[in-house]
């Protein structure tokens, strides 16, 4: 298995104020990235681990875990973001099922 996709966690960060626009912007907060082994989750196991099928679940699995808090997930080059569904047991590491952010 290799672990040779970059993921990093996110933080949506707190209200700052821009004196320029005169406006408080949310600015996202980088907490962390590592290498992981990233899959798409096919419809069977989907239907089986979640109830019915979902567009864009991911299975990632990493070596180590993920930070205690974190809003959301970026995935290399993919454009979208991911969230949090559902963890796995596994043998060695720790695996977690997310899936694309439509919000």
């Amino acid at each position: 298995m290799r672990y040779d996709t970059l993921i990093s966690f996110w933080s949506e960060g707190s209200n700052k104020y821009n004196p320029q626009t005169h406006k408080h912007e949310k600015l996202p907060v980088k907490l962390n990235e590592q290498y992981c082994n990233v899959t798409d989750l096919g419809t069977a196991k989907q239907v089986e681990l979640l109830g019915a099928i979902r567009q864009g679940s991911k299975t990632i699995r990493m070596t180590a875990f993920p930070p205690d808090k974190y809003d959301y997930i970026k995935i290399a080059e993919d454009p979208h973001t991911y969230r949090f569904v559902n963890s796995l047991q596994v043998l060695k590491g720790y695996a977690m099922i997310v899936g694309q952010d439509n919000g």
